[in-house]
């Protein structure tokens, strides 16, 4: 008899579980995976260090931007301060409800952003990239600014509302840019925050 009413007792126990979606072994945390975390309210501040023969220039910011909440930083190349090479890393707080779940829809905020840079290339030019192990869209670029064909490469990553963009362009130091983009995309910093939503270090 008391066996019988210990397994009604544990019975009633996983059922009282299951309907209120917490685990009696773990100490009543929601099943699922679910997040009770609040919705972030500023864009990710990095820490970046120039690639190899780059300088840090302060005070510089991208002309057009992906949203308002924002942290850019800009690396030129050495000896070519001023000039038009250069690497330039935006951190983004995108506003709430933007939809960064799959490919498609992230290249089509890609797509939005383009459609207001006035570029010379075709909107359909986008591609999957990886930066330092996390998927995201590439984008080839070209545009004459101030008589200057300046062409460049964008690298877009996502995680929940946060987005990170590396745009690497060049108009005669080609060599210089290819090299330090390959090396900021490789071994990019992602901060703390990025990696607990994404699951990659």
């Amino acid at each position: 008899m008391r066996r019988l009413t210990a397994l009604a007792t544990l019975v009633l126990l996983f059922a009282v579980a299951a309907c209120t979606g917490e685990d009696p072994d773990n100490g009543g945390t929601p099943s699922g995976g679910e997040s009770s975390s609040p919705a972030p309210t500023e864009p990710l501040a990095l820490a970046i260090e120039p690639p190899a023969g780059f300088t840090a220039v302060e005070g510089e910011d991208r002309d057009v931007l992906f949203a308002e909440a924002h942290n850019t930083y800009v690396f030129s190349v050495a000896g070519a301060e001023g000039g038009m090479d250069k690497i330039v890393v935006t951190s983004y707080l995108l506003t709430e409800g933007a939809n960064t779940a799959s490919y498609d829809s992230q290249a089509g905020l890609v797509t939005d952003y383009f459609k207001t840079l006035d570029q010379l290339t075709s909107l359909d030019n986008f591609y999957p990239t990886i930066v330092h192990r996390q998927d995201g869209v590439y984008r080839f670029g070209k545009k004459d600014i101030g008589g200057v064909e300046v062409e460049w490469q964008d690298h877009f990553v996502f995680a929940g509302q946060y987005m990170i963009n590396i745009s690497c362009m060049w108009d005669t130091h080609y060599a210089q840019i290819d090299a330090g983009c390959a090396e900021m995309t490789s071994g990019f910093p992602f901060p703390e925050e990025w990696t607990a939503i994404t699951g990659t270090a």
